[in-house]
């Protein structure tokens, strides 16, 4: 969790205001460690782990024609 903690304070992850796991999401991730469940905690800070490990995938733009790269 500490290791995510840095991407919360940026705004780099998403929550739907209106999921319906949203609140209990949120009581976990704001009580941990002291919640008396966290698995939401530990799906969350794992996804962050795999996340960090995966390659940046860039895209490129092609002229539909041509092939040529546009960018």
């Amino acid at each position: 969790m500490y290791a995510a903690a840095g991407e919360w304070q940026a705004g780099d992850w998403f929550v739907d205001r209106n999921a319906s796991w949203t609140e209990p999401f949120i009581d976990q991730i704001t009580m941990f460690p002291n919640a008396r469940n966290d698995d939401m905690c530990d799906a969350m800070s794992q996804a962050a782990c795999w996340l960090s490990q995966r390659p940046v995938h860039t895209g490129s733009i092609t002229n539909a024609f041509t092939g040529k790269s546009l960018i």
